[in-house]
């Protein structure tokens, strides 16, 4: 089988294109991480592979698809192979097989979006300390915490499992709509800087399932990776701040939740 082509941009903190590697990682799947600079992703070849000029764009030689938009990469490699139901379920389990859906438009429609938002009000936007829109996309984000972090707490309840035992969002293993979250979430301390959410007083569920997720060999792997990237490679995420008018600077890098030192 021929490697996978995931695009993504160096220095690599950006966090939607680990999402179809960790996939990928956790389905024993051979990938390729093409590293792009941002300067090229508004323009051709790149806008071939995604009209949209964002990160991350999939080429799979072995089914000579392309695909754009990190969820639809997603149900495209769980659909295509994942035959062993390793991250999802089947159709005897119907109701759960399609649950998993919920969770990731959840993902993309509230984490990602929600999550990128604070970051950018909190570091990036030129006009600094406009606290009504930090404010807001923080309390935003601990909605979504919460809204996770207690949809846990029911499964462990309706499951009888034990504090010391794992929890995931739906069923009794851990699926590609648990995974999805955990690039996002390793930016938690960038997007909440100097001690501003105590995840694991407030949301206790949330960092134990994180931190279960981040223990995974697979997925471990792959975050040992992204901070070896962002250790050794060029950030050339400025290139972003120097195109857009209404942008000063990058966060500053902070530690990613979950990857030891």
């Amino acid at each position: 089988m021929q490697p996978i082509k995931i695009y993504n941009g160096p220095h690599g903190q950006g966090p939607n294109p680990w999402k179809p590697i960790i996939m990928a990682a956790e389905l024993g799947l051979p990938y390729e991480i093409v590293w792009i600079p941002y300067s090229e992703i508004k323009s051709e070849p790149y806008t071939s592979l995604n009209p949209n000029g964002r990160l991350p764009a999939m080429v799979d030689p072995n089914k000579n698809v392309t695909l754009w938009e990190s969820g639809a990469i997603i149900n495209y490699l769980i659909a295509t192979y994942d035959k062993d139901l390793k991250l999802t379920y089947g159709d005897d389990r119907l109701e759960e097989k399609w649950l998993l859906q919920s969770w990731l438009m959840f993902q993309m429609s509230g984490q990602g979006p929600m999550f990128g938002q604070k970051i950018w009000f909190t570091h990036v936007h030129i006009e600094q300390n406009l606290q009504t829109a930090i404010d807001r996309y923080g309390t935003e984000c601990k909605r979504i915490l919460g809204v996770i972090n207690d949809s846990l707490h029911k499964q462990r309840q309706k499951l009888r499992l034990t504090a010391d035992e794992p929890v995931w969002l739906v069923g009794d293993k851990c699926t590609y709509a648990d995974l999805s979250f955990v690039p996002w979430n390793t930016l938690l301390g960038t997007i909440f800087p100097s001690g501003a959410l105590d995840l694991e007083k407030e949301f206790p569920e949330y960092f134990r399932w994180h931190a279960d997720m981040a223990r995974r060999p697979a997925t471990k792997k792959v975050l040992e990776l992204r901070e070896e990237g962002i250790r050794t490679m060029k950030d050339t995420g400025d290139q972003v701040v120097e195109r857009q008018k209404d942008a000063r600077k990058l966060p500053a890098y902070e530690k990613s939740l979950g990857v030891k030192d």
